[in-house]
């Protein structure tokens, strides 16, 4: 990893239709791409789709701002606290990519919203110094 930069922040947006369709064409792939926790949490809701596709696409960002892509589809959790901003939990693939490149999940800061159409979410990884 010599030479390998975080790229420290990542942004994602996903289409709540598509999210839709996927979960109704295929209701097995909320475990392929959540965990049981994320999915209680976005089917407590009338429009659990754009809980989904918000949880999604904090997936993504959280993979491009440590610069390691989608390498696992569930390697990372979306934590929800009462009155409190989301955070994740990293396992895996990713959590190992993570710990090479000197972030831990305490570094990872995300910020999720969405609309009827579509979810973004913005990860930043904050910390005084990046390892690299």
């Amino acid at each position: 990893m010599e030479g390998f930069v975080v790229p420290g922040i990542g942004v994602d947006v996903v289409d709540v239709a598509r999210m839709r369709f996927a979960l109704e064409r295929t209701p097995r792939i909320r475990q392929r791409l959540f965990t049981e926790a994320e999915i209680a949490y976005c089917e407590k809701f009338r429009f659990a789709d754009r809980h989904f596709a918000g949880r999604w696409a904090a997936k993504e960002a959280v993979t491009k701002a440590l610069g390691c892509g989608l390498i696992q589809w569930n390697g990372v959790e979306v934590i929800r606290r009462p009155r409190r901003a989301p955070s994740v939990r990293i396992f895996g693939k990713i959590k190992e990519f993570a710990d090479r490149v000197g972030v831990r999940e305490e570094d990872l800061y995300l910020s999720i919203t969405h609309s009827e159409l579509s979810a973004v979410a913005v990860c930043v990884v904050r910390r005084e110094q990046i390892a690299g």
